[in-house]
């Protein structure tokens, strides 16, 4: 683990999320879900130091691009030193309940894929409905959010569908990935918000 990451879970460990960083083997799991030959617009959504970044760029094709999105300040600025010379990857000190807003100011809604450790299980159910809700929205029909948590509940959440499911084991703690699409129910969210 980091001294850099450590100390940014002793700073702030809720908004972390995790105690320790995703393993190599977490890592090369939740990248291998992605369709590299055919995704142009992937996101991330807390990439904190960006392991799981790391592992997607070394596997983007040129004309791929990544947005990362990242809430805390101490991390955007880890992040844009640590890709300032990769012209694909854009960091954005940002909040994923503006999601929306966000990829539209940068030209890259409905992504191919949205990457994500936030921690959804941990949160208060107000926050994470509405956290959920706005993830949503920002999905077009053939995008897909590839989430890993300790907990299955998302992938039985209305907004979303699973694809499919795998373990991780080997990983502190072990953890499930997922692959979700937007459900019909929330498409027809957008419809009513809209």
């Amino acid at each position: 683990m980091s001294f850099f990451f450590f100390k940014r879970v002793l700073a702030n460990p809720v908004r972390v999320g995790y105690i320790v960083p995703s393993s190599p083997f977490l890592t090369h799991m939740t990248a291998r879900l992605i369709n590299y030959s055919k995704a142009r617009t992937l996101v991330e959504l807390g990439p904190g130091e960006g392991c799981h970044t790391r592992r997607i760029v070394r596997s983007m094709t040129p004309d791929t691009r990544l947005l990362l999105l990242e809430l805390d300040d101490h991390f955007v600025r880890h992040l844009t030193a640590q890709f300032a010379h990769d012209p694909r990857v854009t960091v954005v000190h940002g909040d994923a309940m503006h999601l929306s807003e966000i990829l539209s100011r940068h030209g890259a809604a409905e992504p191919d894929y949205i990457v994500s450790g936030i921690p959804f299980t941990i949160m208060g159910r107000e926050l994470r409905e509405k956290l959920l809700g706005n993830i949503a929205l920002a999905m077009g029909p053939a995008t897909r959010i590839i989430t890993y948590q300790t907990s299955v509940l998302i992938s039985e959440h209305r907004h979303f569908e699973l694809v499919r499911r795998k373990h991780c084991l080997l990983n502190v703690p072990p953890i499930h990935i997922l692959e979700l699409r937007k459900a019909d129910t929330a498409a027809s969210l957008a419809a009513v918000l809209g």
